[in-house]
């Protein structure tokens, strides 16, 4: 469950400064993708507390990945 609430630190930093220049996309994107395949194995060994704790991690990672896109946007108009 901790590393489920990991990036719940950076979402709210990224959310009140509205600033998301430390975040790469590379970074997110790759996490996104290996999240998204070990849910898949833990979907396919219906292991219910895996596909769970992946399942939230990867909602709070897509938020984040979210945020990314919306301030990177914002910042890169005002500059």
């Amino acid at each position: 469950m901790i590393m489920c609430a990991s990036s719940v630190p950076q979402i709210i930093k990224t959310y009140r400064t509205k600033c998301a220049d430390g975040l790469s996309g590379s970074y997110l994107a790759i996490l996104m993708i290996g999240m998204t395949l070990i849910l898949f194995y833990a979907l396919h060994v219906k292991d219910v507390v895996f596909i769970f704790g992946n399942g939230v991690a990867l909602l709070l990672t897509g938020i984040l990945v979210g945020l990314w896109f919306r301030y990177r946007r914002i910042n890169s108009n005002i500059t």
